[in-house]
């Protein structure tokens, strides 16, 4: 079971996302949070496989800040953003500090719930191939 964590400062686009992400098999939804010191527990607890973030959070929070502490603390997890800041510079940004994709909330939701659906299978390859070498 792949675990995502949605971090993003609207109730309504996480509701949106979790019933879009838990339509997936092998996708489970294992909390929300609004804020960068929700985020942090909630990722520090839980460690899931992928974070969705969104560049800006509840009370002024940045997503680049939730960003560096996953990277530093659990690299092994997948960090996607999901944000209507859809800047080049943004977006390089981001993915530059570590994120492994950014996508524009308004154009490419869909591309990131595909993207999260490849994981496991990508995961699943990896591991028979290790089993296998």
């Amino acid at each position: 079971m792949l675990e995502v964590v949605v971090v993003d400062d609207s109730r309504e686009v996480q509701r949106t996302l979790c019933r879009l992400l838990e339509s997936l098999a092998g996708v489970e939804v294992v909390g929300c949070a609004e804020d960068v010191t929700g985020a942090l527990e909630l990722i520090d607890s839980r460690r899931p496989d992928v974070v969705v973030l969104d560049v800006q959070l509840r009370g002024g929070g940045r997503g680049l800040d939730v960003l560096r502490h996953v990277v530093r603390e659990h690299p092994a997890i997948e960090v996607i953003v999901l944000s209507n800041h859809v800047w080049q510079a943004m977006r390089d940004g981001f993915l530059e500090a570590g994120a492994s994709a950014y996508f524009d909330k308004a154009m490419e939701f869909t591309k990131a719930r595909d993207w999260i659906a490849a994981l496991p299978q990508h995961a699943r390859r990896d591991d028979t191939a290790l089993r296998n070498a």
